[in-house]
Order: C-alpha cells, then sequence, then structure tokens
C-alpha cells in the first residue's frame, strides 16, 4: 500500500491510499471518530461494493445507511442533491457523522459537494471505483454539480480519505479501464511522460498500480502548490476546455471527450507555441483506443459551451498548451488558435 498525502501549510488534510486489497482498511480509518453514523452513497453500479462496505462497517459497530444516486452525470444535479439532503436529515445526521461515497468521478464530485454543503460540512471519504476516479477526480477536493454546463457549482473540501483498491480497478471491464485511462494519459502529457511510455509499450495491460501511484503523485503536487486553483493547478485542467463542451454537448463518456480535448489541445499548440508531439500524443491515443474526433458534435455548439468553460477570467477564455510534453502553460487564446484547435478533431 502507498500512502499520499495533501497538505495545507503543516497541516495533513487528506490522505490518498493505494493498493490491493487496501479497501479492508475502511474501518479502521473511522475507528477514532465520535460520530458513529455512516451514510454510504453509491449508484446502481456501485451497489454490490456499497453493501459489502457498509456491511463491514456495521459489524464494526457502526450506524450505516444507504442512498443509490442516479449512474453518471445524472446524480449531479440539484434535486438529486436536495434528495440527498432531506436523507442525512431523517437519518438524524450530525457534523460528527460522516458521507462515504463509493463509485467514480461523478459520485465523488456530488458526494463531497454534498458532504461540504449539508449541515455547513460534514466529513467525507471516497472509495473510487473507476480508474478515472482513481487518477483524477475524487483527488484534489474540487466537488461539483451541473448547472447549465458540466461542474458550474462547486466547492473545494476535501475528503479525510480516498481509498484506491487496485483489486476494484484491476477488475474493471477493459474499455472502461481504457475510457479511464485518459486521464492518466493527460498527466502523463504535463507531467510525467514515464506514463506515456508505459502506455506506449503496453497498452491497458501496464501496471495500473504503477499508473494510479505515478498520476496521485503528480496531482498531490500539483493540489499542494495551489490548493484552491489560483494559478498553476489549472495545468491539470489540459484537454478540459475542449473536451468538457464536447461532453456536454454530445454525451461522450468523459475519458473520450478528454482525449478529444487532448488532440484539439495538440493542434492549437502546434499553431500557436509550435509544439511538436501532435502525432505522438495521437498514436498514444490510438494505441489505447481512444477517439481522435467526434464527428456527431455541432461546431457552434461546441463554440458556445467552450465560452462557459469554468477557466475562464475577466479577459476571457483560457486553454492549457503544451510548449513540450511536461512543460504545460496557460494561454487566453485568440480566434485563430481556437479554430486551430477545432480543425484539428474536424469541427470547421
Amino acid at each position: 500500500m502507498r500512502r499520499h498525502v495533501i497538505w495545507r501549510g503543516d497541516e495533513p488534510v487528506s490522505t490518498i491510499l493505494v493498493g490491493h486489497g487496501v479497501s479492508s482498511v475502511l474501518p479502521e480509518l473511522l475507528a477514532r471518530r465520535t460520530g458513529r453514523r455512516v451514510a454510504v452513497l453509491c449508484q446502481p453500479s456501485t451497489v454490490t461494493l456499497a453493501e459489502r462496505y457498509a456491511n463491514d462497517l456495521h459489524r464494526s459497530g457502526f450506524e450505516v445507511s444507504g442512498y443509490t444516486l442516479p449512474d453518471g452525470e445524472e446524480a449531479k444535479q440539484l434535486g438529486i442533491v436536495e434528495d440527498v439532503y432531506r436523507f442525512l436529515n431523517g437519518a438524524k445526521f450530525t457534523r460528527d457523522d460522516i458521507v462515504i461515497g463509493v463509485g467514480g468521478g461523478a459520485l465523488t464530485d456530488v458526494t463531497g459537494f454534498i458532504a461540504a454543503t449539508y449541515l455547513r460540512g460534514v466529513s467525507a471519504m471516497y472509495v473510487a471505483t473507476t480508474l478515472l476516479a482513481a487518477v483524477d477526480a475524487a483527488i484534489g477536493g474540487k466537488t461539483a454539480v451541473n448547472v447549465d454546463g458540466k461542474n458550474l457549482a462547486g466547492v473545494f473540501s476535501h475528503p479525510e480519505a480516498v481509498i484506491v483498491d487496485i483489486d476494484t480497478i484491476d477488475a474493471l471491464p477493459r474499455r472502461h479501464k481504457i475510457v479511464g485511462a485518459a486521464e492518466a494519459i493527460k498527466t502523463g502529457f504535463i507531467a510525467d511522460t514515464g506514463i506515456i511510455a508505459a502506455f506506449e509499450a503496453d497498452g491497458i495491460d501496464t501496471d495500473l498500480e504503477d499508473i494510479v501511484n505515478r498520476s496521485v503523485a503528480v496531482k498531490v503536487a500539483v493540489v499542494n502548490e495551489d490548493f484552491t486553483e489560483r494559478g498553476s493547478r489549472a495545468v491539470l485542467n489540459y484537454g478540459h476546455t475542449v473536451g468538457h463542451a464536447i461532453e456536454s454537448t454530445t454525451g461522450r463518456p468523459h475519458g473520450e471527450a478528454v482525449a478529444i480535448g487532448m488532440v484539439a489541445a495538440g493542434h492549437a499548440a502546434a499553431h500557436h507555441l509550435g509544439f511538436a508531439g501532435v502525432t505522438r500524443q495521437q498514436d498514444v491515443l490510438v494505441r489505447m483506443g481512444l477517439p481522435l474526433t467526434a464527428p456527431e458534435a455541432d461546431a457552434e455548439a461546441v463554440r458556445a459551451m467552450m465560452a462557459l468553460d469554468k477557466k475562464r477570467d475577466s479577459q476571457g477564455l483560457r486553454m492549457v498548451l503544451l510548449e513540450e510534453f511536461g512543460s504545460p502553460v496557460l494561454i487566453h487564446p485568440d480566434d485563430a488558435t481556437v479554430r486551430a484547435a477545432l480543425a484539428g478533431i474536424d469541427l470547421v
């Protein structure tokens, strides 16, 4: 088992545990809590795992209740959040109690939002059950719900712990792992080319425990430097300006949309910065079975959604581009750069 820690100054605020069978430590992590109530939030796809963890906690003396949210992004609606508030209130939840989210990135996003806002804040833990959540979404304290655009409402609130059981990740369907790997590939492009080399060599059959630990180490280092995304942390959004727009307008899975967004960002960087890695970037994505374009997407709809991107500031749209692999920069793209990005994914 490997332990990663997010700090705020000298204070540890969140621990990420990665390893085979590591979910068995969940009762131990809660043992010293004064509150004895635990709410386990899950989705239909993670009910079986959630019930197993709930039973483990019940045997350890906790009062456990469960709530099943819709699968995927459907969970990230304010109406769903209100329903869970009422559930917690009915269970007589207090600030001493804890909410545990068992699922992928959408579930951890909304679990964190619920925990951060119910009673002005209760504790949370996550058990990340997808590769995407394990390498990115569950880590760093971002919580969110969708309002008109993806993740337009949210707060920074770190879970006490994130558990990544590699046995669960290894057992995922192959396509789920491939789609989830997009965020790890992103990490390779912006910071750790060893991740890219591993995928180039072995595809999704590479050692996923190593990939998760490498990705988490990069994200933790960036978050420790920029706790609330006021500066350098924005580089973690490589591929997301176009990617979120593709996801919102086509319904593509997040990983596929981010892959397409990285292709767009590569072409934008080639135009704006002379980035020479477009071919290697696309070859890696093809090697992994990820898409390079979204033929069903509408260029105007994608542009309109890009205008709502949460990285925008008073000067307008911002994009993360690469000068070279491992050297990301945040820019305000001119219209020619945006056109180059969209032309690179056949949206003209």
